[in-house]
């Protein structure tokens, strides 16, 4: 309506007049950097390749809009409706996307470098190969997502909801997903098979019943973490921190943490059959029930810890305790 108003004016006066941003239509591979379209309604549109460096489409309706390799680096996207759009191998580095809902968006390969996410939506999104280093998600939804191959070192996943997210060959890094918090991320059931979260910080990150077949978390910090149910064979915890972790009747078969402090970790009824504990600290911690077939436990301190109805006990886990 504004833009016919605007049009009709131009025509009665007879003005020869630049057309502003807001009053044009937009087209694929067409240039609109800088340009404000705050509350555009561009939906369902196709604007693959078009540039929007630097725009503000703050509140604008791009649901379903076709954005398959679009230049919207250091775009303003706050509240912005991407619901169902393609941005596969778009660039949205810099951009600013808080509260963006990109629920079952196509972000396949698409680059959000550095891009502030914080409490967004991205519910069911496809973001395989998507590049998150040093992305801000913050409180963001990501439940569902598929993040497999996804690169996220130095990324921010504060208390971000990623249940049941495929995380497969994804590389986090070392930031972190907790940092200390008790309402910390939450990767329950999320499949992180392959995954590289070495060094990250996850204090009592909910990995309740996830996929962690091959993972790579040495040397992570995983003080009170809920890894119960996990399925994590072959994973690496060398030298990880897991004080106080929660490891109910988990599948640790493989698993290697030589190394690793499990002082008072909660391992029964859990499965180590074949998994490396040379080294270890497991002062205090709660084996009992536990499946111990071939452990290697050589150096291990177990002082304090239990073992009732732990099954194939090694003898050097130490005394019947």
């Amino acid at each position: 309506m504004r833009r016919r108003a605007f049009l009709i004016a131009c025509l009665l006066l007879g003005a020869v007049v630049a057309i502003p941003a807001w009053a044009q239509d937009l087209t694929a591979k067409g240039s609109y950097a800088g340009a404000d379209l705050r509350g555009r309604d561009l939906s369902g549109q196709v604007l693959d390749g078009a540039s929007f460096t630097g725009a503000n489409l703050t509140g604008a309706d791009l649901s379903e809009a076709s954005l398959k390799g679009a230049d919207l680096r250091e775009a303003y996207l706050r509240d912005v409706d991407l619901t169902g759009a393609d941005l596969s191998g778009a660039n949205l580095g810099d951009a600013d996307l808080t509260r963006a809902d990109l629920s079952e968006a196509n972000l396949i390969a698409a680059s959000l470098l550095r891009a502030d996410l914080s409490f967004a939506k991205l519910n069911g999104a496809k973001a395989s190969k998507a590049l998150f280093a040093g992305a801000l998600l913050v409180k963001a939804w990501l439940r569902e997502a598929d993040l497999s191959g996804a690169y996220l070192p130095d990324s921010d996943l504060s208390q971000a909801d990623l249940s049941g997210a495929n995380l497969s060959g994804s590389r986090l890094g070392a930031r972190g997903l907790g940092h200390v918090d008790p309402k910390a991320a939450r990767l329950r059931g999320a499949n992180l098979s392959d995954a590289d979260l070495s060094g990250a910080s996850a204090f009592s990150v909910d990995f309740k019943e996830a996929r962690l077949a091959g993972a790579k978390l040495a040397g992570a910090r995983l003080d009170h973490a809920d890894f119960s149910w996990a399925v994590a064979p072959d994973s690496d915890f060398s030298k990880a921190t897991l004080t106080w972790t929660r490891l109910y009747a988990a599948t640790l078969t493989g698993a290697k943490f030589p190394g690793a402090d499990m002082t008072l970790a909660q391992a029964s009824g859990a499965d180590f059959s074949g998994a490396n504990l040379t080294g270890a600290k497991l002062i205090e911690a709660d084996l009992s029930l536990t499946q111990l077939d071939g452990v290697m436990a050589e150096g291990a301190d177990a002082e304090g810890a239990l073992f009732g109805g732990a099954r194939n006990r090694p003898h050097t886990l130490g005394g019947p305790k």
